[in-house]
């Protein structure tokens, strides 16, 4: 079920973010770490929902990641805007950020089953 979440939250951010400018931005993000904010976003989406934080802690959360890689919410999302132009280069970006979600999930059940014994 959280991956069937992470997948939509990716798509849906992949749809709904189309751009008629097909300019490259000033300050775009490179891919590497457009993918880990991608990562980490998805990371806060689903902690709030999974503890049903009200938006504004969610909020406060998302800007420290942006703190985090020096970036604001603006950049973001003009890289992301620019990025969705490219259709099969975008779904690879996607298809690397669910396998970093997928490897920190299990470096998780791994952790957690090293705790328990």
């Amino acid at each position: 079920m959280k991956w069937i979440s992470t997948l939509t939250f990716l798509l849906l951010l992949s749809l709904l973010s189309c751009s008629e400018n097909s300019s490259k931005p000033d300050k775009l993000i490179g891919e590497d770490k457009y993918i880990d904010l991608m990562v980490e976003l998805q990371l806060v989406r689903s902690y709030g929902e999974t503890n049903s934080l009200d938006s504004l802690t969610v909020y406060s959360l998302t800007d420290e990641v942006f703190q985090k890689y020096e970036i604001t919410d603006s950049v973001f999302v003009q890289s992301h805007n620019y990025y969705q132009q490219f259709p099969k280069k975008q779904q690879k970006r996607i298809e690397k950020a669910i396998e970093q979600l997928k490897m920190d999930q299990v470096a998780d059940t791994t952790s957690q089953d090293t705790l328990n014994n």
